[in-house]
């Protein structure tokens, strides 16, 4: 039986480090492992257009935490 999943190795476009993007089977991807907001997801979308590597989607999920905490959005 032959896998039709389709992984790829890409860079990511924010830190430039190797990682494999597995877009034909997403349960699996390492992007699935982390649970994002609406505004979360559109705080990144606003800045980067492709996938990201798991260690920037988590510290850019860090980085919305800190400026909403701070600017008080939201609240």
């Amino acid at each position: 039986m032959s896998s039709t999943h389709k992984h790829e190795r890409r860079n990511c476009p924010r830190c430039n480090n190797t990682f494999e993007c597995k877009v034909g089977n997403i349960a699996q991807c390492q992007c699935s492992s982390i649970v994002l907001s609406e505004e979360e997801k559109a705080f990144i979308a606003d800045r980067y257009q492709d996938c990201l590597c798991l260690g920037c989607l988590l510290d850019l999920q860090n980085k919305y935490t800190f400026f909403k905490e701070k600017y008080r959005i939201g609240q």
